[in-house]
């Protein structure tokens, strides 16, 4: 299997500028990103796709190659799967095609190796064409509400208005990362394939970082993994407190 990484991180963000690059315990949330993806030992280069030059800098820093990304595709309405259809195509281009490509979100700070090796080694274990990193919802969706008329109502009704055990176990895409094999990515055209299956993340290592109070959150899973007193060889002891 051919494996190649691609981090896409764009110089624009609404919610949260620079989010990409935003420090954490001292490092930028990208140097996370980027060392967890070359200690997985999967991938021949870690790609950064970024339209940014500051963010392509930070990217070096931490050994990464930038792949530059076109005007085209760095605005508000592109789309993860056309930067992916992109690159699998220059990549093939350049005569080094892949057979797997790996997204991984730039914001994946709290993400480790491990899971890069168990996500890759999912497709084939469970003869998927996709895997997701998934993890558990922090309130159960199922007891949604939503306003009628001025008033609350059970968004999927009353009939899930029981113990959280009785309810149907669910996941929600933890923000990771996602391997593809290429042939069915060029298929289907999309992230959510046909034949997907999940990763998961544990809950209290899952952090999207998609605003500033999300980066309170992460410093403070950081803080509770380190409470644990990993040794030496941990990746914890090397990456979250490396950051401080």
């Amino acid at each position: 299997m051919r494996y190649a990484c691609l981090i896409p991180a764009r110089g624009t963000s609404k919610r949260f500028p620079r989010k990409n690059i935003a420090p954490l315990k001292g490092k930028p949330v990208l140097g996370y990103t980027v060392e967890a993806a070359k200690a997985s030992g999967l991938f021949p280069e870690v790609w950064v796709s970024t339209d940014d030059a500051e963010i392509a800098d930070v990217a070096r820093q931490f050994g990464a190659s930038v792949h530059d990304r076109a005007a085209s595709l760095a605005g508000d309405a592109a789309r993860l799967v056309d930067v992916c259809l992109d690159f699998t195509e220059w990549l093939a281009q350049r005569g080094t095609p892949a057979d797997v490509l790996c997204l991984i979100l730039p914001t994946a700070a709290l993400m480790r190796p491990e899971d890069l090796r168990g996500g890759a080694a999912m497709l084939d274990e469970r003869k998927a064409d996709f895997v997701m990193a998934v993890t558990t919802f922090l309130e159960a969706p199922f007891w949604a509400l939503h306003e009628v008329d001025g008033y609350l109502r059970p968004f999927f009704g009353k009939d899930y208005l029981v113990a959280s055990q009785q309810l149907p176990k669910v996941w929600v895409d933890s923000g990771y990362f996602y391997f593809m094999r290429v042939d069915a990515l060029r298929r289907e055209r999309a992230l959510y394939g046909e034949r997907l299956v999940g990763y998961p993340i544990p809950r209290e290592r899952s952090v999207d970082i998609d605003e500033p109070a999300h980066l309170v959150i992460a410093e403070a899973l950081m803080d509770a993994q380190a409470c644990a007193r990993p040794g030496p060889g941990h990746w914890l002891a090397g990456g979250a407190e490396a950051g401080r």
